[in-house]
């Protein structure tokens, strides 16, 4: 039997013994499984009342909740429209329900369930009650199944708990523990002529079985008659996600962006399920094969991914997010003109799910340990398709344009990188081969001391030397930090002298990580922050402009320029 097929089997029973548990993690479907699957699977013989136990605090609230979605569904069928509505409809609705004596008829208030017992039927229909969130109610979850217990038990209502077991823990009540304190004075001390006082403390533990309540796995073993664990089909949830999700219009691409989506459907359905074979069909294995080799070009076979594979979240609604969030990076890729989209689309996907899961993020050291968890749980996930922007995007909430077309511009200036000394200049060193670190780092070095390497250049410069002392990589040349800022208070004054158009510095290294830098390093690093902090080249371009301006038109040039500084 599948999942389904296990609740129908339930709810068709004569008279259950006790509830039904169904388990699984967050964000698989449960939910939807009830509202859609079960409900229809029982259309015509069954009534299905999905209370969300989610924020509720009392057993008060918990039968509230009961009643609200057993009158709600009652007023349904007997023609009568919400009942939440206005005060004025509450006498109308009332003289719908057959059950009420007249005298409570007509004193029903806007408060309807306090005067209502519930019933197991409503209309020759039984009444399948589904308590929903179980491990998110604010109640002891002890309290709450005895509480759910009443339905089941007393009230012969067919009941389902909806959780994921994992998160719940069995929450013992605090026990209170007396203790005495008492002062024992001991002989006259012979140098201090005093009286020493010795503290005894009597603590007075109850014995162990008075201690608490009975745990959550004890009143389970009473109250559950069967547990099922929801095991979903991957390969229907990833197609009607696909499928039924609204996509914005776009002309970006050959035929826009949800035939993109559609076109790695398979990509997605390994991101679930990393034994996805049993999904496909023969017609599509070619392609499917294709596919398949990107997803285990980086997987190791040791144990530690074996066990990392185990725990993928499979959360759907951050499925749904990751889908809808990619479509504006989307756009960018497609702007300009960048290839293999798929796989910068599966490290998105991989990244919004690990980071809603709260496995990537960012710590002491930036993201480099939680994305080495985030790749050996998705083998898809690559870093050179993965832009820093998009991350702090990601983590941060930080969406940042012009940061990410910066970085595209520096991945195409590394794509048509080929002489060693460029490819050094655009990559980070543990990134590049080791022979043509050596060939390439003396010549940028010798630009270094000249002057000639951008902004940006000695910002990953420093970077690199930061991270060759991390991963323990020996440099071929030892690098003279003196004559390093030299070559940078040069590369400033060309640009004043020259003033440039744009932007001339996108790199920057947050002040929070000082402390992995070298004095030289950091030293050599502020003369490029100051220049950057002081706008010293916008100060120089409007002294030019007012200059320029004052030999032409004076007042003119006053008035354009009185408001700009100048140093």
């Amino acid at each position: 039997m599948n999942t389904l097929e296990e609740l129908v089997y339930y709810c068709r029973e004569p008279e259950p013994i006790g509830a039904l548990l169904l388990t699984g993690e967050w964000g698989c479907g449960k939910t939807y499984l009830i509202e859609h699957g079960l409900r229809e699977a029982l259309k015509g013989e069954a009534v299905v009342l999905r209370i969300s136990l989610f924020g509720i605090s009392t057993l008060e609230g918990i039968h509230e909740a009961v009643k609200q979605a057993w009158l709600d569904i009652y007023c349904k069928n007997k023609g009568v429209d919400k009942i939440a509505g206005k005060a004025q409809r509450i006498k109308e609705i009332a003289t719908k329900l057959d059950f009420l004596p007249e005298l409570i008829k007509g004193l029903a208030s806007t408060n309807l369930t306090s005067f209502i017992e519930i019933e197991e039927k409503i209309d020759d229909k039984a009444v399948i009650l589904v308590f929903d969130d179980l491990e998110r109610c604010c109640m002891d979850n002890v309290d709450v199944l005895g509480a759910i217990n009443d339905y089941c038990e007393n009230q012969k209502f067919r009941t389902i708990i909806v959780a994921n077991q994992d998160k719940i823990q069995n929450k013992q009540k605090n026990t209170q523990i007396d203790a005495e304190i008492e002062f024992d004075e001991q002989q006259k001390s012979i140098n201090t002529n005093s009286a020493k006082k010795q503290a005894i403390i009597k603590l007075n533990v109850p014995p162990k079985e008075a201690q608490g309540e009975i745990s959550y796995t004890e009143i389970k073993e009473k109250i559950i008659q069967r547990t099922v664990k929801y095991v979903p089909d991957y390969s229907d949830i990833v197609h009607m996600v696909v499928e039924k999700m609204k996509y914005q219009e776009s002309e970006c691409g050959v035929d826009g962006y949800k035939a993109f989506i559609k076109r790695y459907e398979s990509g997605l359905l390994e991101l679930f399920a990393p034994d996805r074979d049993q999904y496909i069909d023969n017609n599509s294995r070619t392609e499917m094969d294709n596919l398949k080799s990107l997803f285990e070009s980086e997987k190791t076979i040791d144990k530690k991914y074996t066990l990392q594979s185990h725990n993928r979240p499979h959360n759907i609604r951050s499925l749904k997010c990751a889908i809808r969030d990619f479509y504006r990076v989307y756009l960018i890729l497609c702007d300009n003109d960048l290839e293999n989209i798929d796989r910068w689309f599966f490290s998105f996907v991989s990244y919004v799910i690990s980071c809603k899961a709260d496995i990537a993020k960012e710590d002491y050291y930036g993201t480099i340990l939680s994305d080495e968890e985030v790749r050996m749980l998705y083998p898809a996930f690559q870093n050179r398709y993965m832009l820093n922007a998009v991350k702090k995007w990601i983590l941060h909430g930080v969406w940042d344009k012009r940061a990410i077309n910066h970085e595209i511009m520096i991945i195409k200036k590394r794509e048509k990188a080929k002489t060693s000394d460029e490819i050094v200049r655009m990559n980070r060193i543990m990134d590049i081969d080791e022979e043509v670190v050596n060939e390439g780092l003396p010549i940028v070095l010798d630009m270094a001391y000249d002057g000639t390497l951008t902004l940006d250049e000695y910002v990953q410069f420093i970077m690199n030397s930061f991270w060759a002392r991390t991963y323990n990589f020996p440099l071929p040349v030892l690098v003279d930090w003196n004559k390093v800022q030299v070559g940078i208070n040069n590369c400033i004054n060309t640009l004043i002298d020259t003033q440039p158009e744009g932007q001339q510095l996108h790199s920057m290294i947050g002040k929070e990580d000082r402390e992995h830098f070298t004095e030289d390093e950091w030293s050599t690093y502020r003369i490029i922050e100051e220049f950057q902090n002081g706008n010293l080249l916008m100060f120089s371009k409007n002294r030019k402009q007012y200059i320029g301006g004052m030999k032409a038109d004076a007042l003119l040039s006053f008035q354009t320029c009185q408001n700009k500084r100048y140093n």
